[in-house]
C-alpha cells in the first residue's frame, strides 16, 4: 500500500471532475434553451443543438480538465475542496473557462456560433460548477464511507503530533479514510518495547489495513514493527521526518545493492527531460524573436530617442546553470552611466528615465531575454538570474541559494508567478524566492512549465507591486 494515503486522496479527482464535467454539459443545455427563449427564438427551437455550438461544451469540456490537470495538480485540487473552497476553485474554472473561449473566438472568428450562446454559457458555468462539488461532496458524505475498500489507519507518534495527525483525518472520513486509534508514549521514559506491545494491542482490536509509525526508529525497530503489521495483514509506512528533521521532502529508490533516501529530486538531470524543455524554449523564444522582439526594439528605439538617447540594450554578467557566467540582455530602461548598476531599481528610481518605468511594469526590458533563451544561456522558465554581487550576498543569508544553479536560469519562475519579484528587501524575501526556485528545480514537470508560462501573462498585466 505504497502512498496509500496520497493516492485515495488524489484518487477521487477524476470523479470531481467527470462530475464538473456533467454539469457544464447541463449548464450548455440550459445556455443554449436560454438563447432561444430570450428574445424568443421558438421557430428555431431544438432539443439538440447544433453540431458547430457543440464546439462551445467541447472547448469548456476541455479547460476545466486542463485547469485540474495543470493548475490543481498533485492532490492540491482535492485538498482544496476538502477545506472549503468549492467557490474559490469554480470561479477559477469558470474564468479559464471564459479565457479559452474568448481565445477560440478570436483565432477563429466562427460566425456561425452564437455570441448569445456563449455568454449565456459563461454566465451559467460558475453556478453549476459550484452545484458539481456541492452535490458530490455531499454524495461523498452520505456514502464514501461505506465505499469499498476503506482505508482504516493505526499510528503511532510523539505527543505533539497526536493533534496535527487527529486534524489532517477529520475531513477525511468521506473518502473512506478512518483514522482508528493513535498510540503514543505515556510518559517520556516509556520503554519502546511498551509501546510497540501497546500498538499491536491496537493492531488487534481496530484491524486496520494501514499502520503509520511516526516515531524514531532504526533498521532492526522497523523490521519488528513491519512483521508485526504484517501478520495482522496491515501495511507499514514509515515517516522520516522523526530521523531526518524539518527537510526537503525525501526520494526512496534502490539501485543495485544500494536502497538510499535522497533528499532532493533531479528530474533535470535525466537526458530526455532536458531535450523536452529544451524543445519548449525553442518553441517559446523562435517565435518571440522573429516576430516580437524586432518590433519591441523599434517602439523601444523611438522611447530612447525621445527620452535617453544612448544604447538600445543593457548587458550585465549574470551566472547560469553550474555558475558558468552569460551576458544578460535588457532593454535600457535607465539613465546611461549612472554608475550604480549594481544597485536594485526601487519605486520611483530617479535613475529610470520616463517611459523606462512602464516597460519595466509591463516587463517589456525583460523580452530580450528570449534571445538568451534561444541562445541557451537561458531558459523561459527558471529561477531568475541575480547579479553576481548579489549572488554572494545572498548565499551567506541562505545557505541552500546555490541549489538554484542546478539549473538554466529562466525569463520567469515559479518565484515570480507567486509574487516574488521585484526588489529584495530581506532574508525572509530571500528565503521565499529560493524556496520556490528549489521547488521548481525538483519538481520540474513540462506541464508545470507550461503552467508558469499561462500563469505569467496574467501576472505582468496585474501590475505586481512591486515591479519597479
Amino acid at each position: 500500500m505504497q502512498d496509500a494515503l496520497s493516492q485515495r486522496v488524489r484518487g477521487w479527482t477524476p470523479f470531481f471532475v467527470l462530475t464538473d464535467v456533467l454539469f457544464l454539459f447541463a449548464a450548455f443545455m440550459a445556455a443554449s434553451l436560454m438563447s432561444y427563449l430570450i428574445p424568443p427564438n421558438l421557430d428555431q427551437f431544438t432539443l439538440v443543438p447544433a453540431a458547430k455550438e457543440c464546439v462551445v461544451l467541447w472547448v469548456s469540456m476541455a479547460a476545466v480538465i486542463f485547469h485540474a490537470a495543470v493548475w490543481l495538480r498533485e492532490g492540491y485540487y482535492m485538498h482544496k475542496l476538502l477545506n472549503g473552497e468549492i467557490y474559490k476553485i469554480s470561479l477559477s474554472q469558470s474564468g479559464f473557462t471564459a479565457l479559452l473561449l474568448l481565445f477560440y473566438v478570436a483565432l477563429w472568428r466562427d460566425v456561425e456560433i452564437s455570441r448569445k450562446l456563449i455568454v449565456y454559457h459563461l454566465a451559467f458555468s460558475a453556478p453549476f460548477l459550484c452545484a458539481a462539488k456541492i452535490v458530490f461532496i455531499k454524495v461523498l458524505k452520505a456514502l464514501g464511507s461505506r465505499i469499498q475498500p476503506r482505508l482504516r489507519v493505526v499510528a503511532a507518534c510523539e505527543p505533539p503530533s497526536v493533534e496535527s495527525m487527529r486534524s489532517w483525518f477529520a475531513n477525511k472520513r468521506m473518502l473512506g479514510i478512518k483514522l482508528c486509534d493513535v498510540i503514543c508514549p505515556e510518559h517520556k521514559i516509556e520503554d519502546i518495547r511498551s509501546l510497540e506491545r501497546r500498538l499491536e494491542e491496537a493492531i488487534v482490536r481496530e484491524r486496520p489495513n494501514l499502520v503509520i509509525w511516526r516515531m524514531p526508529t532504526n533498521a532492526l525497530r522497523t523490521e519488528r514493527v513491519r512483521e508485526m503489521a504484517e501478520s495482522h495483514g496491515a501495511h507499514l509506512a514509515v515517516d522520516l521526518q522523526p530521523i531526518l528533521g524539518e527537510l526537503t521532502p525525501t526520494h526512496v529508490f534502490e539501485y543495485s545493492t544500494m536502497k538510499l533516501v535522497s533528499l532532493h529530486k533531479h528530474p533535470l538531470v535525466n537526458p530526455s527531460h532536458r531535450f523536452l524543455k529544451r524543445v519548449l524554449d525553442v518553441a517559446v523564444s523562435l517565435p518571440v524573436v522573429l516576430f516580437v522582439l524586432p518590433l519591441l526594439c523599434a517602439g523601444v528605439w523611438m522611447l530612447h530617442r525621445l527620452f535617453s538617447p544612448g544604447p538600445l540594450f543593457f548587458k550585465q554578467s549574470r551566472s547560469g546553470a553550474d555558475g558558468q557566467m552569460f551576458q544578460i540582455l535588457k532593454f535600457r530602461t535607465m539613465a546611461v552611466n549612472h554608475g550604480s548598476e549594481s544597485v536594485q531599481a526601487r519605486p520611483n528610481d530617479k535613475r529610470v528615465f520616463k517611459g523606462g518605468a512602464l516597460l519595466r511594469k509591463l516587463s517589456i526590458d525583460e523580452m530580450p531575454q528570449f534571445l538568451n533563451v534561444f541562445l541557451g544561456d537561458m531558459s523561459v522558465v527558471g529561477p531568475r538570474p541575480h547579479m553576481v554581487e548579489h549572488d554572494a550576498i545572498f548565499a551567506m543569508e541562505c545557505s541552500q541559494y546555490p541549489l538554484r544553479h542546478t539549473v538554466k536560469p529562466g525569463v520567469t519562475g515559479l518565484a515570480q508567478v507567486r509574487g516574488h519579484r521585484g526588489p529584495i528587501d530581506g532574508a525572509e524575501e530571500i528565503k521565499h524566492r529560493v524556496t520556490s526556485d528549489i521547488e521548481y528545480c525538483q519538481n520540474w514537470s513540462f506541464l508545470l512549465d507550461v503552467a508558469i508560462i499561462a500563469r505569467t501573462f496574467l501576472h505582468v498585466f496585474s501590475f505586481h507591486a512591486k515591479s519597479c
